[in-house]
């Protein structure tokens, strides 16, 4: 099972859990926007702020995701 602990993989891991992750605060927000009066007037806002959170996330999660692919190219 050494394919799946390749770099290539790491990357393409991070690119998954990119995509989950915004697609379940994208979610959040799309509830939010129909189930909340006010929902569909800040929805704009709403948008800047899932996309900020999802940057700070992801960028938190670049050591643990692509921790291994640094060592494996780099050494440790």
């Amino acid at each position: 099972m050494s394919t799946y602990k390749t770099p290539i993989v790491a990357v393409l891991e991070y690119g998954l859990v990119a995509a989950i992750l915004f697609h379940a605060l994208n979610g959040l927000r799309v509830i939010a926007v129909d189930f909340w009066s006010k929902g569909p007037r800040y929805q704009k806002q709403m948008l800047w702020s899932v996309v900020v959170l999802w940057l700070v996330l992801m960028i938190g999660a670049i050591y643990p995701v692509l921790g291994h692919a640094a060592r494996e190219l780099f050494g440790s």
